[in-house]
């Protein structure tokens, strides 16, 4: 994804006076994270903090505002929002400004000492997320007020999960094979009253080890918002089974589902519903990834689907 010009430096201060007035020195520096939507970090007084801004003036950040607000106040650990703008004059869209969570990732550290009680921890987290409902399905509306709920662009899961789907299997025949390709039919059809639930579930959207964070191997939450969605509930699990692998060498969904099924009781065949999943955001990730140089990632996601095929043929 292109990443998109910094912003005038002067609003930015702007913005960081309004949210700290009277503040002392502040220094304002963009992170490497963030393409579409720019994020800063920013540091006043020992402390850390980041400053997030709108993609443009339609696409308002008050919908990851209500989101942080709901969970902070249910004991979720996300970040805390500090100053919401709703909309600046100057940067023609809305801003917000969030503490920090203390730590690391995972996947930037995940050595010396119990991931599985971190990836537990997260496991609990992520149970009360999905627990907050959506009114419908796929991304999360910005383009309406959001202090009243949370709306989805679409009205049925079915819509929104294979609503395009013939059109990502044909960008996707020159990865697949054709059996494979066939095998990805069956299975919806196969499957398909999985995608009949009537009540979205909040989803986290792009969920994985570089989210979840520890300070000295004690998990402190989850963050990045940018991509909530109304799914269903099993919908961010399935996107962790996507990425077994890739930042940590050995498998984190199991210690992820311990912990979640300590919250939310599972089905039982949670295993099958997550792998549905997994094949078919990871059907929809390889066709967007069409127009992007091969590599590692296109690998990584091929070889999900395939885990993915190979688990629901079982």
């Amino acid at each position: 994804m292109t990443r998109v010009p910094d912003h005038d430096h002067r609003m930015l201060c702007e913005i960081v006076q309004r949210a700290f007035p009277g503040s002392g020195a502040v220094v304002i520096a963009r992170t490497s994270t963030g393409s579409s939507t720019p994020v800063y970090r920013i540091e006043r007084g020992g402390s850390t903090y980041y400053l997030r801004l709108a993609e443009g003036p339609e696409a308002s950040l008050a919908p990851e505002v209500l989101v942080h607000d709901l969970l902070h106040a249910r004991g979720v650990r996300v970040p805390e929002v500090v100053y919401f703008e709703p909309f600046h004059d100057g940067l023609q869209r809305s801003a917000m400004v969030t503490a920090a969570i203390p730590g690391r990732s995972l996947a930037e550290d995940h050595h010396g000492f119990d991931v599985s009680a971190v990836l537990a921890a997260a496991g609990r987290d992520l149970a009360a997320i999905n627990d907050v409902g959506v009114m419908g399905f796929g991304f999360v509306r910005r383009d309406c007020p959001a202090d009243i709920q949370l709306e989805g662009e679409f009205l049925s899961l079915r819509a929104f999960a294979i609503g395009e789907l013939e059109e990502r299997l044909v960008a996707v025949s020159s990865i697949l094979t054709g059996d494979e390709i066939q095998a990805v039919r069956a299975v919806v059809g196969r499957h398909g009253g999985w995608l009949d639930t009537e009540q979205a579930s909040l989803a986290h959207g792009d969920l994985d080890a570089t989210h979840i964070y520890h300070q000295d191997g004690r998990y402190t939450g989850i963050i990045d918002f940018g991509e909530i969605r109304g799914a269903a509930w099993l919908y961010d699990l399935g996107h962790l089974a996507l990425h077994e692998g890739e930042a940590l060498p050995y498998p984190i969904l199991p210690q992820v589902l311990a912990g979640y099924d300590e919250v939310t009781s599972l089905p039982a065949d949670h295993t099958l519903q997550i792998h549905f999943w997994s094949l078919l955001i990871g059907v929809r990730t390889l066709a967007r990834s069409i127009t992007r140089p091969d590599g590692t990632y296109r690998h990584h996601l091929t070889q999900g689907v395939r885990r993915a095929l190979a688990k629901l043929a079982t």
